[in-house]
């Protein structure tokens, strides 16, 4: 973080399973810096509860019910990525669509074209994250050995902890303990062996 004085400050973004959203903000750099050095994204929801203290308030978050929390500070640098990603970026729902070419269907990228190992693999994917809209993010990754293909799938499903560089600057850590279900695009050429085969019906941008 950015030893600066921020004008706006550290802005802390609560995202909630009913929708709603609550923020907080601390101008104190001091104090600021402080915050920020003792977040560990990868552990941010092991606790059950995270306590936002105030002047003349305490809020008290249920870190199951939390889907995500953003940091908003111009001087923020973003941590390592987990898993050997390269770079996990937020996209807005038009983004999304144009990058994975959603409604040209022709130019849209195969899943089972492979991509030689160790060659970086882009994909755009959709997520579907309870009590809310889905989030819509670019993910680069070195393409792995077979025998490692599923392990963005077990990431996904592993109910741990996610950052990602938010669009409008300031970084954001997904809690996929509330993840209900994602689409990739393209995906890996591998998918398990009880995989329902079937091709998705066109479906409008919202």
């Amino acid at each position: 973080m950015s030893t600066s004085k921020s004008e706006s400050g550290l802005t802390i973004r609560f995202h909630l399973t009913d929708g709603s959203a609550h923020s907080f903000v601390q101008t104190n750099d001091a104090a600021a810096r402080k915050l920020w050095d003792a977040v560990e994204p990868a552990r941010l929801f092991a606790r059950p509860r995270i306590v936002v203290g105030s002047e003349h308030s305490k809020a008290v978050f249920v870190s199951a019910e939390i889907v995500r929390v953003d940091f908003l500070h111009d001087g923020l640098q973003c941590w390592e990525f987990p898993g050997g990603y390269s770079d996990i970026v937020e996209l807005s729902e038009e983004e999304f669509r144009d990058h994975a070419h959603l409604d040209q269907p022709a130019l849209m990228a195969k899943r089972e074209q492979p991509t030689p190992t160790g060659d970086l693999l882009v994909s755009f994917v959709e997520l579907h994250m309870r009590g809310g809209r889905p989030l819509f993010v670019m993910v680069e990754v070195p393409v792995k050995l077979p025998a490692e293909s599923q392990s963005f799938m077990q990431f996904m499903l592993s109910k741990a902890a996610v950052h990602m560089r938010l669009r409008g600057g300031g970084i954001g850590v997904l809690n996929l303990a509330n993840l209900a279900g994602y689409t990739v695009y393209p995906g890996v050429a591998q998918i398990p062996a009880d995989s329902w085969l079937a091709e998705p019906t066109p479906s409008p941008s919202r």
